[in-house]
């Protein structure tokens, strides 16, 4: 059988893969023909400028199949339908239902009935950190570490003080759940984060055993002498207070002010040996927020609950992050403290990369 056949007649699932190809990542038609026979070694391998009539053809007349000049309207269940609404969803899987169907000249209940008949599903988007090359032998390398740490001390995600600062807005978060991609499976697609808007307030929180320790604001624009005033003032005397819980890790990030010299000063003093940060007795990886408590639980679920009853103004925004924080129960911390040790496996075993989808 040739490598190519023009004569060869080529379903419609066919044609409707290979906008799919192309419009994903920009593919050039060689591209997409060389994939396409990778997947279907069994046919013709389809030359480019098949495909690119075919491309043509869509984007003149949003159908992968020829347009017929008269006859019966079609109707839902036709495959004419059906074909204009998965390739319209390949090559935009955002698209609302309505905009599918109107686009498509049926209705978006029927749009629907054809993506769930088609075996597609409404995927959300998932907020992931951008890593760069360089961090993933860095993650591994602490979570090694921790296993080890965990199998030695069945305590020792307890021991852990893990502490993060964030930015609440007045005018709220950006609602995350409304957004869905429909596929025939899970792209796990993902879009790093970005803050925005204005009032705001920083927050100060750590997790420590069964307990938040804060939430502590600040007043000013955090530095190294800032966040060293928080540590001494605030941090510091509740670690004290109730040092009857056992060992004490304190964790942070590799945010300017925690690397500032006297922070890690102060912390070597303090907790000698004992504290994960950016050059500290056990290094932190950089790029990592969905290692640490705060960044994969407690700010998530703060946002999800400070804005239920809008505040007016800071101070009821940071009165209602002060009554949810209080709300958190030592069985919820626990849980998550039983998901970081799972999160810490997951990342040796994608070796670093970018794991929330396997979980």
């Amino acid at each position: 059988m040739s490598q190519n056949n023009e004569n060869f007649q080529y379903s419609t699932q066919h044609k409707i893969e290979w906008v799919k190809l192309y419009y994903y990542k920009d593919r050039s038609y060689r591209d997409v023909s060389d994939l396409f026979h990778e997947n279907h070694m069994e046919i013709p391998k389809p030359s480019p400028s098949t495909i690119q009539r075919l491309i043509r053809k869509f984007e003149t007349t949003g159908s992968v199949e020829n347009i017929k000049p008269s006859g019966r309207p079609k109707t839902a269940t036709d495959d004419q339908s059906s074909a204009d609404i998965l390739a319209k969803v390949a090559v935009s899987p955002v698209k609302s239902l309505s905009k599918l169907g109107a686009e498509a000249g049926i209705s978006g209940s029927s749009a629907h009935r054809i993506l769930i008949k088609s075996k597609y599903h409404p995927y959300k988007t998932q907020l992931v950190q951008h890593l760069a090359k360089d961090d993933f032998d860095r993650r591994v390398e602490f979570c090694q570490w921790a296993v080890e740490m965990c199998d030695s001390n069945p305590n020792f995600s307890k021991e852990i003080l893990f502490s993060d600062e964030a930015i609440f807005y007045l005018n709220g978060h950006v609602n995350r759940q409304n957004t869905r991609f429909w596929s025939d499976n899970n792209p796990y697609w993902s879009s790093d984060s970005k803050a925005q808007g204005d009032p705001r307030v920083m927050v100060w929180c750590g997790i420590w055993n069964d307990r938040i320790i804060g939430p502590y604001f600040f007043d000013k624009s955090v530095t190294g002498a800032t966040y060293l005033e928080l540590l001494e003032d605030k941090v510091w005397p509740e670690i004290e207070l109730f040092h009857g819980l056992g060992q004490v890790w304190f964790q942070q990030d590799g945010a300017p002010a925690h690397y500032h010299k006297d922070v890690r000063q102060w912390l070597d003093m303090k907790m000698p040996g004992r504290w994960i940060g950016r050059r500290g007795p056990v290094e932190w990886p950089p790029r990592s927020p969905d290692l640490t408590l705060p960044d994969f639980f407690l700010w998530g679920y703060l946002k999800s609950k400070v804005y239920d009853c809008k505040p007016r103004n800071l101070q009821e925004l940071m009165d209602n992050i002060r009554e949810t924080c209080r709300s958190i129960t030592p069985q919820m911390l626990m849980n998550v403290r039983k998901e970081w040790e799972l999160r810490i496996k997951h990342c040796i075993a994608n070796d670093g990369k970018q794991f929330e989808h396997l979980i």
